[in-house]
Parts: C-alpha cells; sequence; structure tokens
C-alpha cells in the first residue's frame, strides 16, 4: 500500500445509543448501555465510510436494544461530507449495528467492502438483520483477507470478534498510521493489554486470533486507534487520550 502524501482527516461519526439486554456478553460490564460509531475518511478520491451504524424501524431490534441514532446522511453533514460524494463503504463485519445503514447506498455504485467469510456467515439465522446486510450482487466486494481500498487505505483481516472481521489501516506522509480497529476490541483496555475478552469473541475458538489480530494491528506503530463501542481513542503517546 503506497501512503497518501499526509494523512487524511479521519471523523468519528456518533451514529446510535443501544440499551443491552441482560442476555448481552457486555451488559454487565458497560452498565447496560453501548455506543455505536462509524467513521469517514475524508479521502482526496472522496469520502469512504467505515460501518453504518444501526437502521431505523426493525421490531426485534427497536424492542431489544431501544435504538437511539442519526442518520448517517446528518452525521457525515456534521462534520462537513456530503454523503452523495461517498465512494466506498467497509463494514468492519455485518451484525446489525455495523451495516443497518447500508441499504441508504443499495441500488447506487459505492462498493461495500466486506469478507468474503463474513458474507457466509451473515446468511444464517439470527446472525443480522439481512435486509441491511445483504448487499446488491454488483455492490459487493468480497476481500478475501487484505486488500487496498484506495491510496493509502486498507483493509486488514482481523478475525476474533467475528471469523470475518476486518479493520482498517490509513497511512499518510512520513510513515504515520492510524488504524479503525472497528471491534476487534469492546474497549481501549482490551488493545493496550492486548486481550481478547470473552464477552467479545462470538466463539470460544477464535480467542488466540483475536489476540493475533490487536498484536498484528499494533505492530503497524500506529499512532492511534479507533473503536466502534469505545470513546476513548487509544493513542501510542502514553497518556494522551
Amino acid at each position: 500500500m503506497a501512503p497518501l502524501p499526509s494523512l487524511p482527516r479521519i471523523e468519528r461519526l456518533h451514529l446510535a445509543d443501544l440499551v443491552l439486554p441482560e442476555t448481552h456478553p457486555e451488559a454487565k460490564t458497560s452498565g447496560g448501555a453501548a455506543v455505536v460509531f462509524g467513521f469517514v475518511i475524508d479521502h482526496p478520491d472522496g469520502p469512504i465510510v467505515v460501518d453504518t451504524g444501526v437502521g431505523r424501524g426493525h421490531p426485534f431490534i427497536d424492542a431489544v436494544y431501544a435504538p437511539t441514532g442519526l442518520d448517517l446522511g446528518d452525521a457525515l453533514s456534521g462534520v462537513g461530507i456530503d454523503a452523495r460524494d461517498v465512494i466506498a463503504i467497509v463494514n468492519s463485519h455485518l451484525h446489525f449495528d455495523h451495516c443497518g445503514q447500508n441499504p441508504l447506498y443499495y441500488g447506487s455504485k459505492v462498493p461495500v467492502f466486506v469478507q468474503a467469510e463474513e458474507v457466509e456467515a451473515a446468511r444464517q439465522p439470527h446472525y443480522t438483520v439481512q435486509e441491511w446486510a445483504t448487499v446488491p450482487d454488483g455492490q459487493m466486494r468480497r476481500v478475501r483477507g487484505d486488500e487496498d481500498v484506495a491510496e493509502g487505505v486498507r483493509i486488514l483481516a482481523t478475525p476474533g470478534h467475528t471469523r470475518g472481521h476486518q479493520s482498517v489501516v490509513v497511512e499518510g506522509g512520513e510513515g504515520e498510521v492510524v488504524v479503525i480497529a472497528a471491534q476487534t476490541v469492546w474497549d481501549v483496555k482490551e488493545f493496550d493489554l492486548e486481550q481478547a475478552t470473552p464477552a467479545n469473541v462470538d466463539e470460544e475458538d477464535l480467542r488466540d486470533e483475536a489476540v493475533a489480530s490487536i498484536r498484528r494491528l499494533k505492530s503497524l506503530n500506529p499512532s492511534a486507534a479507533h473503536f466502534s463501542h469505545h470513546p476513548t481513542v487509544w493513542r501510542s503517546s502514553p497518556g494522551i487520550r
């Protein structure tokens, strides 16, 4: 991946707040609530969105998670980006809170990048909301491992939370790297300590892969790492959050 001349602006988008049911593995540790972030990379070729948050009007999701949130278009507008200018969407994985507003772009020419293994997993019952996660064939970009999205922007396979989880690496001038780790971890502490907690790993046999994914991202020596469900940005300089 060739780096960009300078690191592009990366904005976090607060897309939703959820009430976690008691059965949710993170309910006790997070006080029964969860924030949902997406991200936008203000790339010279056009904005690249990473995760689209929660969709609207799904009876089960509304009843169980009581989501409150912002329309993706409004969130983009809030950081000075026109939703019509988006050139690509990357889904870290296809759980309902990461692909829920994908349909805003279905039927367009905007490609949607998802790990092939995640596409297959999402077809299983109770995995996600099918109408949100089912990308039209003409837009689906099935990723197998690592893949460049644009100059200076690369997808890295980071299995752990799910088998098909992926993260995004952005590289700018003089080798500065920022990672959008998404749900590689639930919070900044797990990233710091390189921990794969049972609550954030879907299947027990993915624990080792989850730790390896954290270490892989940290081996890139990023200056910062962003997370889907935690407001603190990890930074390589101690004491800076």
